[in-house]
Protein backbone atom coordinates (compact mmCIF):
# COMPACT_ATOMS: atom_id res chain seq x y z
CA UNK A 1 0.00 0.00 0.00
CA UNK A 2 1.51 3.52 -1.06
CA UNK A 3 1.85 5.80 2.34
CA UNK A 4 -0.22 8.71 2.31
CA UNK A 5 1.42 12.14 3.12
CA UNK A 6 0.91 13.54 6.95
CA UNK A 7 -1.49 15.87 7.15
CA UNK A 8 0.59 19.12 6.31
CA UNK A 9 -1.11 22.16 5.97
CA UNK A 10 -0.63 23.94 2.31
CA UNK A 11 -1.47 27.41 3.41
CA UNK A 12 -1.26 28.90 6.82
CA UNK A 13 -2.19 32.42 6.94
CA UNK A 14 -1.61 33.99 10.21
CA UNK A 15 -2.21 37.84 11.89
CA UNK A 16 -0.35 38.74 15.09
CA UNK A 17 -0.93 41.48 17.37
CA UNK A 18 1.70 41.71 20.60
CA UNK A 19 4.01 43.72 22.52
CA UNK A 20 7.33 44.82 20.81
CA UNK A 21 10.33 46.63 23.04
CA UNK A 22 13.80 47.84 20.97
CA UNK A 23 16.86 49.48 22.53
CA UNK A 24 19.00 50.48 20.70
CA UNK A 25 22.76 51.87 22.01
CA UNK A 26 25.71 53.59 20.40
CA UNK A 27 29.29 54.90 21.10
CA UNK A 28 30.13 56.70 18.18
CA UNK A 29 33.07 59.65 18.13
CA UNK A 30 32.44 63.35 18.72
CA UNK A 31 34.64 64.62 16.61
CA UNK A 32 37.46 66.18 18.72
CA UNK A 33 38.75 62.58 20.01
CA UNK A 34 36.68 61.70 22.79
CA UNK A 35 33.26 59.22 22.33
CA UNK A 36 29.55 59.77 23.03
CA UNK A 37 26.93 57.29 24.10
CA UNK A 38 23.63 57.72 22.60
CA UNK A 39 20.34 55.63 23.89
CA UNK A 40 17.28 55.13 22.07
CA UNK A 41 14.81 52.99 24.13
CA UNK A 42 10.90 52.45 23.01
CA UNK A 43 9.58 50.73 26.19
CA UNK A 44 6.93 48.47 25.19
CA UNK A 45 5.18 49.33 22.20
CA UNK A 46 1.80 47.63 20.47
CA UNK A 47 2.94 45.96 17.15
CA UNK A 48 0.82 44.20 14.49
CA UNK A 49 2.78 41.60 11.84
CA UNK A 50 1.55 38.39 10.05
CA UNK A 51 2.95 35.40 9.18
CA UNK A 52 2.46 33.32 5.64
CA UNK A 53 4.04 29.94 5.28
CA UNK A 54 2.97 28.14 2.06
CA UNK A 55 3.77 23.95 1.48
CA UNK A 56 2.98 23.76 -2.34
CA UNK A 57 3.66 20.09 -2.29
CA UNK A 58 2.71 18.94 1.18
CA UNK A 59 -0.71 17.22 -0.26
CA UNK A 60 -0.28 16.75 -3.52
CA UNK A 61 2.95 14.33 -3.45
CA UNK A 62 4.04 11.38 -0.91
CA UNK A 63 7.64 11.99 -0.70
CA UNK A 64 8.28 13.27 2.67
CA UNK A 65 11.39 15.15 0.42
CA UNK A 66 8.85 17.50 -2.02
CA UNK A 67 6.67 17.50 0.95
CA UNK A 68 9.80 19.69 3.07
CA UNK A 69 9.74 22.69 0.20
CA UNK A 70 8.14 25.85 2.33
CA UNK A 71 8.16 29.46 1.22
CA UNK A 72 7.67 31.48 4.68
CA UNK A 73 6.91 35.73 4.62
CA UNK A 74 6.99 37.35 7.61
CA UNK A 75 6.00 41.20 8.76
CA UNK A 76 5.40 43.99 10.65
CA UNK A 77 6.11 47.28 12.57
CA UNK A 78 4.32 49.91 14.75
CA UNK A 79 3.51 53.20 14.06
CA UNK A 80 3.14 56.42 15.33
CA UNK A 81 4.91 55.94 18.50
CA UNK A 82 6.36 58.71 20.56
CA UNK A 83 9.95 58.00 21.51
CA UNK A 84 12.02 59.96 23.74
CA UNK A 85 16.38 59.57 23.19
CA UNK A 86 18.14 59.37 26.55
CA UNK A 87 18.88 62.76 28.09
CA UNK A 88 17.12 64.76 25.40
CA UNK A 89 14.29 65.90 26.92
CA UNK A 90 12.07 66.12 23.22
CA UNK A 91 9.73 63.34 22.08
CA UNK A 92 9.93 61.80 18.45
CA UNK A 93 8.00 60.80 16.31
CA UNK A 94 8.65 56.94 14.83
CA UNK A 95 7.70 54.31 12.79
CA UNK A 96 9.31 50.43 12.61
CA UNK A 97 8.50 48.10 9.34
CA UNK A 98 10.20 44.10 8.84
CA UNK A 99 9.58 42.62 6.23
CA UNK A 100 11.26 38.78 5.90
CA UNK A 101 10.85 36.47 2.81
CA UNK A 102 12.54 32.99 3.15
CA UNK A 103 12.62 29.85 0.94
CA UNK A 104 12.72 26.71 3.81
CA UNK A 105 13.22 22.69 3.60
CA UNK A 106 11.33 21.41 6.90
CA UNK A 107 11.69 17.46 6.47
CA UNK A 108 8.59 15.63 7.89
CA UNK A 109 9.60 13.12 10.33
CA UNK A 110 6.41 11.57 12.26
CA UNK A 111 5.95 13.96 14.76
CA UNK A 112 8.92 15.77 13.45
CA UNK A 113 9.90 18.37 11.19
CA UNK A 114 13.50 19.56 10.93
CA UNK A 115 15.64 21.68 9.00
CA UNK A 116 15.99 25.39 8.08
CA UNK A 117 15.64 28.77 6.01
CA UNK A 118 17.53 31.19 3.99
CA UNK A 119 15.94 34.61 3.03
CA UNK A 120 16.14 38.29 2.38
CA UNK A 121 14.83 40.70 5.12
CA UNK A 122 14.72 44.33 5.62
CA UNK A 123 14.07 46.69 8.65
CA UNK A 124 13.28 50.45 8.38
CA UNK A 125 13.39 52.96 11.26
CA UNK A 126 12.22 55.96 10.48
CA UNK A 127 12.15 58.91 13.29
CA UNK A 128 12.03 62.67 13.32
CA UNK A 129 15.10 64.39 12.02
CA UNK A 130 17.24 64.89 15.44
CA UNK A 131 21.08 64.58 16.58
CA UNK A 132 21.03 61.50 18.35
CA UNK A 133 20.03 59.04 16.05
CA UNK A 134 19.26 59.07 11.79
CA UNK A 135 16.71 56.97 10.06
CA UNK A 136 17.71 54.00 8.39
CA UNK A 137 17.02 51.31 7.01
CA UNK A 138 19.16 47.43 6.82
CA UNK A 139 19.25 44.56 4.17
CA UNK A 140 19.90 41.42 5.40
CA UNK A 141 20.61 38.27 4.38
CA UNK A 142 19.20 35.40 6.69
CA UNK A 143 20.16 31.72 6.99
CA UNK A 144 19.32 29.70 10.19
CA UNK A 145 17.70 25.92 11.02
CA UNK A 146 14.05 25.28 12.33
CA UNK A 147 12.24 22.54 14.12
CA UNK A 148 9.05 21.91 14.49
CA UNK A 149 7.07 18.99 16.80
CA UNK A 150 3.98 18.00 17.63
CA UNK A 151 3.25 17.52 21.15
CA UNK A 152 -0.27 16.81 20.50
CA UNK A 153 -0.96 16.03 16.96
CA UNK A 154 -2.57 19.58 15.49
CA UNK A 155 -3.54 20.86 18.74
CA UNK A 156 -0.55 21.74 20.52
CA UNK A 157 2.70 22.12 17.97
CA UNK A 158 6.25 23.49 19.37
CA UNK A 159 8.47 25.61 16.82
CA UNK A 160 11.68 26.65 17.44
CA UNK A 161 13.68 28.97 15.03
CA UNK A 162 17.47 30.63 15.22
CA UNK A 163 19.14 32.66 12.86
CA UNK A 164 22.21 34.39 11.41
CA UNK A 165 21.48 37.81 9.89
CA UNK A 166 24.42 39.48 7.80
CA UNK A 167 23.94 43.07 6.57
CA UNK A 168 24.81 44.10 3.30
CA UNK A 169 23.45 47.62 3.19
CA UNK A 170 23.26 50.38 5.99
CA UNK A 171 21.64 53.16 3.76
CA UNK A 172 21.74 56.08 6.47
CA UNK A 173 23.89 54.43 8.95
CA UNK A 174 26.75 54.40 6.65
CA UNK A 175 26.26 58.39 5.65
CA UNK A 176 26.11 59.40 9.20
CA UNK A 177 29.08 56.88 10.69
CA UNK A 178 30.96 56.05 7.89
CA UNK A 179 30.83 54.36 4.14
CA UNK A 180 32.67 51.27 5.82
CA UNK A 181 30.40 50.64 8.55
CA UNK A 182 29.43 46.78 8.88
CA UNK A 183 27.40 44.64 10.99
CA UNK A 184 26.11 41.19 12.10
CA UNK A 185 22.73 40.23 13.47
CA UNK A 186 21.19 36.90 15.03
CA UNK A 187 17.51 36.04 15.80
CA UNK A 188 15.69 33.17 17.92
CA UNK A 189 11.93 32.23 18.06
CA UNK A 190 10.19 30.38 20.29
CA UNK A 191 6.22 29.19 19.07
CA UNK A 192 3.83 27.54 20.50
CA UNK A 193 0.42 26.74 18.68
CA UNK A 194 -1.71 24.71 16.76
CA UNK A 195 -4.83 24.41 14.56
CA UNK A 196 -8.36 23.07 14.40
CA UNK A 197 -9.73 20.13 12.12
CA UNK A 198 -11.85 22.94 10.85
CA UNK A 199 -8.94 25.05 10.13
CA UNK A 200 -8.72 27.62 13.30
CA UNK A 201 -5.16 28.13 13.55
CA UNK A 202 -3.51 29.56 16.55
CA UNK A 203 -0.34 30.42 18.39
CA UNK A 204 2.06 32.45 20.59
CA UNK A 205 5.51 33.21 19.76
CA UNK A 206 8.40 35.56 21.42
CA UNK A 207 11.10 36.58 19.80
CA UNK A 208 14.63 37.94 19.87
CA UNK A 209 16.85 40.21 17.55
CA UNK A 210 20.55 41.33 18.00
CA UNK A 211 22.69 43.34 15.71
CA UNK A 212 26.36 44.25 16.44
CA UNK A 213 27.51 47.24 14.47
CA UNK A 214 30.61 48.46 13.31
CA UNK A 215 31.20 52.55 12.21
CA UNK A 216 34.46 53.30 10.54
CA UNK A 217 34.95 55.31 7.12
CA UNK A 218 34.15 58.43 5.55
CA UNK A 219 31.25 59.99 6.60
CA UNK A 220 28.77 63.34 5.45
CA UNK A 221 27.93 66.46 7.56
CA UNK A 222 23.82 65.06 8.10
CA UNK A 223 22.18 65.46 11.48
CA UNK A 224 22.91 62.96 14.35
CA UNK A 225 26.22 62.23 12.49
CA UNK A 226 29.38 60.54 14.66
CA UNK A 227 33.42 60.04 14.08
CA UNK A 228 33.12 55.88 13.86
CA UNK A 229 32.25 53.79 16.50
CA UNK A 230 29.92 50.80 17.37
CA UNK A 231 26.39 50.13 18.67
CA UNK A 232 24.13 47.73 19.96
CA UNK A 233 20.60 47.25 18.23
CA UNK A 234 18.25 44.93 20.59
CA UNK A 235 14.72 43.91 20.02
CA UNK A 236 11.78 41.78 21.84
CA UNK A 237 9.06 40.44 20.61
CA UNK A 238 5.45 39.04 22.55
CA UNK A 239 2.65 37.99 20.14
CA UNK A 240 -0.85 36.06 19.65
CA UNK A 241 -1.22 34.88 16.44
CA UNK A 242 -5.08 34.08 14.98
CA UNK A 243 -5.78 33.11 11.21
CA UNK A 244 -6.59 30.05 9.36
CA UNK A 245 -4.79 26.90 7.78
CA UNK A 246 -5.92 24.65 4.65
Amino acid sequence: MQAQPPKLPVVVLLLAAGARFRSIRLEVGDGSGGTEQRTFETGAYFALGGHLLLRPMARRVAAPSLQAIAIQIDGGGGIDLRVEPARTGISLQTKIWELLGQFGYLYPIDRLQVGGLVGLGGAVLRIDLNSVLPSWSIVYFRVGPAVIYDIIPSLLVFRGDFGLRVPFLLSQLQDAFGSDSSGIGFDAAATFGGRLDAGFTYALRCAWEYYRLRFAGPRMNVPATGDGGSGKDRAFTIQVLLGWSL
